[in-house]
């Protein structure tokens, strides 16, 4: 099965893990360009009836997820709070499995404005 929500999950990890090198926030130049381009290929494809069009949609909270944990590190408070941290990083290795498996609940799934409500709140 070609699973283009797991390339993406591969994109998102090395855009975190090469900003996170770089001690950028993700509000940054390099985390927002990276972030914009994605969110509109995955949005466009879902949209379109994509074949994986449910497992795409597990994309967003993956890529929020990881949008807080290169806050947390930028302002190295993922030292503090080492529990929401690894809530973090634990939620994202579940939803890769999950969709490593071609499982998908859409009725779990965030909504864009829940995705905008929680960016809302930020990292704190």
């Amino acid at each position: 099965m070609n699973n283009q929500a797991i390339e993406y999950f591969d994109k998102i990890d090395k855009a975190y893990i090469d900003c996170k090198a770089k001690n950028l926030s993700r509000y940054s130049n390099d985390w927002s360009e990276f972030s914009r381009a994605m969110n509109i290929e995955v949005h466009e494809k879902i949209k379109s009836n994509h074949p994986e069009q449910l497992l795409l949609k597990m994309v967003l909270p993956y890529w929020f997820n990881r949008s807080i944990m290169l806050e947390l590190h930028f302002t190295k408070k993922h030292k503090i709070r080492r529990n929401r941290f690894r809530k973090l990083s634990e939620n994202c290795d579940q939803i890769r499995k999950d969709v490593g498996k071609g499982r998908a609940n859409e009725d779990d799934m965030l909504t864009l404005n829940d995705i905008a409500r929680l960016s809302l709140k930020g990292a704190l």
